[in-house]
C-alpha cells in the first residue's frame, strides 16, 4: 500500500521516534544543569562536594574546562571566548554553570540544591541602548558592547539621497522572541574507548559536528553525530543545541558513562535560542512619481551575551536581496552587533527575513502615505521587470549587492491580490474598523554559508567559503526496493513522503516501492551544509535526489544491458527491455537479484555496484567578492494581504482576511506546501500580535512558563479566512526547479499586519509585538 502521507501515519498512529523514544545505554546517569540566576555576575567560588555527599556526581567550571578546552568558533573578529559554561563571569540567567548527574532524572533536579556558588552580582546591560553607552561591559576584553560593526555602500548612495526631493525615515524595533518547536532539547552522550557517539534531536550535522569536536579537542573522526528518526520541530531552534551537546559529552568523558539531558519547557524559554532584538532606522529616497531610488539601513542587533554562530548570520543572509522586490541600485547597510546580559540568539525560522522585511515594508509603506499614492500601485510601479544577466538556460536580475534573482513574473504575482485588496478597500469605507495591508517580498532559500563572511572585512577573511549543496545516496537492494538516504532531519515537513515520490516518479513505480531515511549519521557521507534549514529541501536536497535517480538508473541500464545481452535497452514502469525484441525484459527486482547472485557473469569493465552517491551544489552559489555575494541559492516572489478589523473597546486585533499570493516554482506536493504557507503564516502572528521574551531591568527572564508567553492558540485561527493563490514557474538553474517555501509567509507578514493597523490609526506601529496598550497610546497621541 502506497502511503499518502507517511510521517503523518506515524504521528497519528503514535509510532513516530523521538529523542525520547531512543533506548538508553546501559548505566545511562541523567544531568541536570546548574544554571546562573544572576544577569551578570562574578563567580567567586563553585562548590560541588555536597552532591556527592548526597549519593550524586557534580561538575563545576573547573572540572568541565580540564575536558572543554577550547571556545566555539566565533563568525566574528573578536576577541570573545564563548564556552557552553560560565568561567569568569555568568552573562545570562540560565548561563550553565554546573552539571549534576545522578541515575535518576527528578534526582539530579533535586541535587542541584546542594551546588553552592559564592557570586558578586554587578550591573547588567539589559537594552540596545544600555549597550551603546557602553558604561558596563558584558566582555571587558572586548572594551566596548559593539562586538562587530559593518558598513557597506552598493552604488551612489549619496548622490542619490542628496538629490531625491522625497526621503522617507523611520524608527523600528523588532523584539526577542523564541522559536517555540513542539520538542524541546535532547541529548544522550557516550564516550567510551576513544569513541564520542551523541544522539541529539539537532537540526542537521551541518556545523554542528565541528563545533562539537572542536571544543573538546577531539578530531571529527572520532565523533558519532546521530538524530532519531523524528524531530517534534525546530524551526531552526535546534542548530543551537550544540553547547548542550557538549556539557553532556563532557559529563560523560568525565564520569564514564553515558549521560541524558532532556530540557524542560522553562530551561528552553530561559537557556536555550532565540531570535534576537532589533532596533532598525530604514530611509527610502524616492522621486514625487514613487520611483524607489535608495534604501538606507541602519541595524543594531541584539545577540545576547555572547555572538553564538552562526550569528550574526542574521544580518547578512538577506544581504542578496536587501532591495526586497524592487529595483534598487543604490544601498547603503551600516550593521551593528551588540551584546547584552541575556539569552544568546541562533537560527530562527526565516532567519532574518522577518525584521528586515517588517522595517523595509512599512517605510515603503509610509512612502505611499507620505506622497499620496495608493500602496499596492507603488510597489507595482516599483517591481523588478527585467532579467538581464543569463546564467546557462536562466535569466537573472542581479542585485547591487550581489544576489541572482531568477526570472519570474512579479507583478502578475501581485497583482493576482489585486481584487481582495479593492474589495476590502470598499468595506473600509463602511467600516473605519477595518484595516487593508500588503507587503511584498522575494523570499530566499538555499542559503549560501558564505554570507557569515561578511561579517569580516574582506581583507581579514583567512578562507572562502560557499557551502550549500548536499549529499544524497541511492541504492537497489535485492528485493526490487529503492533505498535512500539522506542525512538530514525530519522535522515534520513531509520530506520522506516528498522524496519517494519524486524517486518513485523518476524510475516509474509505486512510491510504496521507495524506502526514505532521513536523519543524522555523521559515519555515512556528509557535507557542512547538510541538515534542514532555510528552504531548502526543494531547491536543492530534491536535485541531488532526482540527480541520484538519473545516475543509478543510468548504472542499471548498463547491468540490464549486460544482463540482458542487448545491445540497446529502454526502461519503462519498473522493467528495462530489449529495444530490438520488447519481450525480453527484466524487472528491478529480478536485476538486482541477477546481479548480487551472479556478479562473476557481468563482462569486464561493467560497474556490478547498485550504489549511487551524489554531491549537489547549486551553480550560482560562489563565496563572497569584496562585500558582494549571491547569499542564496534562489529567491521567489510572494505577495500579502492583510485584512484585519480592531475591536474599539478592547484594541484587540482579528484577522479577517489572509492572502498570500506566490511563485515557489515547480511545486511537488501542493498540500505540503499550502501546510507550509499556513505554518508561516501563524507563526508570523503570533511573533506580531503577542510573543516576546521580556525582562526586567536587573535583566530575569519575565517570560519563564508557557502561559506568560502567550503564543496563539486554535481560537485566534478559528474564523480567519485565508487564501493562496499559486504560480508555478520552474526555474532552469536548478534540477528540481523549485524554489522553496518554508519561510517567506513569516517574513511577511509582519509588515502586513502593521501596515493593516496603520490603515485604522494613520500612523505606523513600529514597535513588535503589537499590543492592547500600544494601540491605545497612538490612539491618543
Amino acid at each position: 500500500m502506497s502511503v499518502h502521507y507517511r510521517e503523518g501515519l506515524r504521528a497519528v498512529l503514535g509510532t513516530g521516534e523521538y529523542i525520547n523514544d531512543l533506548p538508553t545505554p546501559p548505566g545511562t546517569l541523567y544531568m541536570a544543569i546548574y544554571r546562573s540566576p544572576y544577569a551578570h555576575a562574578r563567580i567567586l567560588k563553585v562548590d560541588v562536594s555536597d552532591v556527592f555527599n548526597h549519593g550524586g556526581i557534580a561538575y563545576g567550571p573547573n572540572e568541565l574546562a580540564r575536558v572543554i578546552p577550547n571556545p566555539f568558533p566565533l563568525a566574528i573578529d573578536a576577541p570573545i571566548k564563548y564556552y557552553p559554561f560560565a568561567r569568569d563571569k555568568a552573562r545570562f540567567v540560565g548561563e550553565p554553570i554546573a552539571v549534576v548527574l545522578a541515575s535518576d532524572p527528578y534526582k539530579a533536579v533535586d541535587l542541584l540544591d546542594y551546588v553552592q556558588v559564592d557570586f558578586e552580582p554587578l550591573k547588567p546591560v539589559v537594552s540596545i541602548d544600555d549597550a551603546l553607552r557602553g558604561d558596563v561591559l558584558v566582555h571587558d576584553e572586548l572594551k566596548s558592547n559593539v562586538a562587530m560593526h559593518r558598513h557597506m555602500k552598493f552604488g551612489p548612495v549619496d548622490k542619490v539621497f542628496s538629490e531625491a526631493p522625497v526621503v522617507v525615515k523611520r524608527e523600528f524595533y523588532y523584539q526577542k522572541h523564541n522559536a517555540m518547536p513542539l520538542e524541546t532539547y535532547g541529548v544522550i552522550a557516550h564516550y567510551s574507548g576513544g569513541k564520542l557517539r551523541i544522539w541529539a534531536n539537532a537540526q542537521g550535522p551541518m556545523l554542528v559536528a565541528y563545533f562539537i569536536t572542536r571544543a573538546l579537542g577531539l578530531p571529527t573522526s572520532s565523533l558519532e553525530l546521530y538524530t532519531p528518526r523524528d524531530i517534534g520541530g525546530s524551526f531552526g531552534s535546534k542548530y543551537s543545541i550544540y553547547p548542550y551537546a557538549v556539557l553532556a559529552a563532557a559529563a560523560s568523558i568525565l564520569s564514564g558513562k553515558p549521560v541524558k539531558w532532556v530540557e524542560s519547557r522553562t530551561e528552553h524559554l530561559v537557556g536555550s535560542n532565540s531570535g534576537g532584538a532589533r532596533k532598525g532606522i530604514v530611509e527610502v529616497a524616492a522621486e514625487r512619481d514613487g520611483t524607489i531610488r535608495g534604501l538606507r539601513y541602519v541595524f543594531y542587533e541584539d545577540v545576547g551575551a555572547y555572538p553564538r554562530s552562526p550569528d550574526p548570520g542574521v544580518l547578512f543572509r538577506v544581504h542578496g536581496n536587501l532591495n526586497g522586490a524592487y529595483d534598487v541600485r543604490a544601498i547603503e547597510a551600516d550593521f551593528y552587533v551588540v551584546l547584552t546580559n541575556k539569552l544568546p540568539t541562533g537560527l530562527n525560522r526565516a532567519y532574518g527575513g522577518p525584521p528586515f522585511y517588517y522595517m523595509l515594508e512599512v517605510a515603503v509603506n509610509e512612502l505611499a502615505r507620505e506622497l499620496g499614492i495608493d500602496p499596492l500601485e507603488l510597489r507595482i510601479k516599483n517591481l523588478i521587470r527585467d532579467f538581464p544577466r543569463k546564467i546557462g538556460d536562466e535569466y537573472f536580475y542581479e542585485t547591487v549587492t550581489g544576489g541572482l534573482y531568477p526570472r519570474q513574473d512579479y507583478e502578475r504575482v501581485v497583482r493576482a491580490i489585486e481584487p481582495e485588496y479593492r474589495r476590502w478597500l470598499e468595506e473600509r469605507k463602511r467600516n473605519p474598523y477595518i484595516g487593508v495591508g500588503i507587503a511584498v517580498l522575494v523570499e530566499p532559500s538555499g542559503t549560501n554559508l558564505g554570507y557569515v563572511d561578511l561579517a569580516v572585512e574582506p581583507g581579514k577573511r583567512r578562507y572562502p567559503h560557499s557551502g550549500a549543496g548536499t549529499y544524497v545516496t541511492m541504492s537497489l537492494d535485492m528485493n526490487g526496493y529503492i533505498y535512500v538516504f539522506i542525512n538530514g532531519t525530519n522535522e515534520g515537513l513531509g520530506h520522506e513522503t516528498t522524496v519517494a515520490e519524486v524517486v518513485a516518479s523518476e524510475f516509474g513505480i509505486d512510491p510504496s516501492m521507495v524506502i526514505v531515511e532521513n536523519r543524522v549519521d555523521t559515519t555515512r557521507t556528509w557535507a557542512l551544509s547538510d541538515g534542514s534549514y532555510s528552504s531548502r529541501f526543494a531547491p536543492i536536497v530534491l536535485s541531488a535526489v532526482i540527480l541520484a535517480s538519473r545516475q543509478l538508473k543510468e548504472k542499471l541500464t548498463r547491468l540490464a544491458m549486460a544482463v540482458l545481452k542487448a545491445e540497446s535497452v529502454g526502461y519503462e514502469n519498473g522493467q528495462f527491455y530489449d529495444v530490438k525484441n520488447p519481450s525480453r525484459r527484466v524487472d528491478l527486482r529480478r536485476l538486482a537479484s541477477s546481479v548480487n547472485w551472479d556478479p562473476g557473469s557481468l563482462p569486464e569493465g561493467v560497474d556490478p555496484s547498485l550504489t549511487v552517491t551524489v554531491f549537489y551544489q547549486p551553480p550560482t552559489v560562489k563565496a563572497a567578492e569584496g562585500d558582494k555575494i549571491n547569499s542564496s541559492a534562489t529567491y521567489a516572489i510572494q505577495a500579502h494581504l492583510a485584512v484585519i478589523e480592531l475591536d474599539p473597546v478592547t484594541y484587540d486585533v482579528r484577522v479577517r482576511k489572509y492572502v498570500i499570493a506566490h511563485d515557489s516554482g515547480r511545486m511537488f506536493k501542493r498540500e505540503f506546501v499550502d501546510g507550509q504557507l499556513m505554518g508561516g503564516l501563524m507563526h508570523g502572528l503570533a511573533l506580531t500580535l503577542y510573543e516576546e521574551l521580556m525582562y526586567d531591568e536587573q535583566g530575569n527572564p519575565m517570560t519563564t512558563t508557557l502561559d506568560i508567553y502567550e503564543s496563539p492558540t486554535l481560537a485566534e485561527a478559528v474564523g480567519m479566512n485565508v487564501e493562496f493563490i499559486h504560480f508555478e514557474t520552474p526555474t532552469k538553474h536548478l534540477v528540481s526547479g523549485a524554489h522553496g517555501v518554508g519561510e517567506g509567509a513569516m517574513m511577511g507578514v509582519p509588515a502586513a499586519i502593521v501596515n493593516a493597523l496603520t490603515s485604522i490609526l494613520g500612523k505606523p506601529i513600529t514597535d513588535l509585538p503589537i499590543r492592547p496598550h500600544k494601540i491605545a497610546k497612538a490612539l491618543e497621541g
